[in-house]
């Protein structure tokens, strides 16, 4: 059974359809890359299965159970199905530390104590353990998305789903978040990611998609995908972004 299945999923904005018929299961362990152009329905298939839209019509499946459905507690669903976004939103008056701690104690009634420890060790495997003091706004943008991974990481999720984590990124700080994600696929992470990174999605995924006008047009491996793509809309879109 596949950790997360999602079925005929649509989504519309009044008389926009964003999402039309979209099915992508996602094993455990796998990391799937999500590519496209802007305005495909990536970000917003990634919205419906975080049940921060309301999906239109379809069935999102999490271990077997469809949480559109059954009315699953949101709270307790995000506990296990976790988000990283391309903005960070992290809390700007409290500390990293403070950020990555506030999740654990006030949703898993985690003790402070043991949330410290945690988040401590979660600041240092991405490389910021010097930083627990700072404010978000004494950070680069590449050290906020690092702790917003760390914060996603804290609450121990089944699978990550990443949006777009590197685009508000200068292209210089894009590596060291590259090298997080990485670190959490060797790891054995279950990953959705959603991103521009072709090398990233050559390098880390199991399975790359293609997505287009919002529908799944294509997915297969990386190599497959990116060296002999089989529909009209995959190679036209790889031509202008691989030049």
């Amino acid at each position: 059974m596949a950790l997360l299945d999602i079925k005929n999923l649509s989504k519309s904005f009044g008389d926009l359809e964003v999402l039309k018929d979209v099915n992508i299961s996602v094993e455990k362990g796998e990391v799937v890359v999500v590519i496209g152009p802007s305005g495909s329905g990536k970000s917003t298939m990634l919205r419906c299965v975080n049940l921060l839209e309301q999906p239109t019509g379809g069935e999102i499946f999490y271990q077997g159970e469809d949480i559109v459905k059954c009315g699953k507690e949101v709270t307790q669903y995000r506990k296990h199905v976790g988000m990283v976004f391309q903005r960070f939103n992290l809390f700007p008056l409290k500390t990293v530390l403070d950020n990555v701690m506030f999740a654990p104690t006030k949703l898993n009634k985690l003790a402070k104590e043991e949330a410290k420890e945690k988040a401590i060790q979660l600041l240092n495997k991405v490389g910021l353990g010097n930083k627990i003091l700072s404010y978000p706004s004494e950070l680069s943008g590449g050290q906020q998305q690092r702790v917003a991974i760390a914060r996603a990481l804290a609450m121990e999720p089944d699978i990550l789903l990443f949006d777009e984590p590197t685009s508000a990124l200068d292209p210089q700080l894009v590596g060291d978040v590259l090298e997080v994600m990485k670190q959490l696929a060797k790891e054995g992470m279950t990953m959705v990611v959603v991103t521009h990174e072709m090398g990233f999605a050559k390098e880390v995924a199991d399975r790359v998609i293609f997505m287009d006008g919002g529908y799944v047009v294509e997915e297969d491996t990386p190599h497959a995908i990116f060296s002999a793509p089989k529909d009209d809309r995959t190679k036209a879109f790889l031509a202008r972004v691989l030049k």
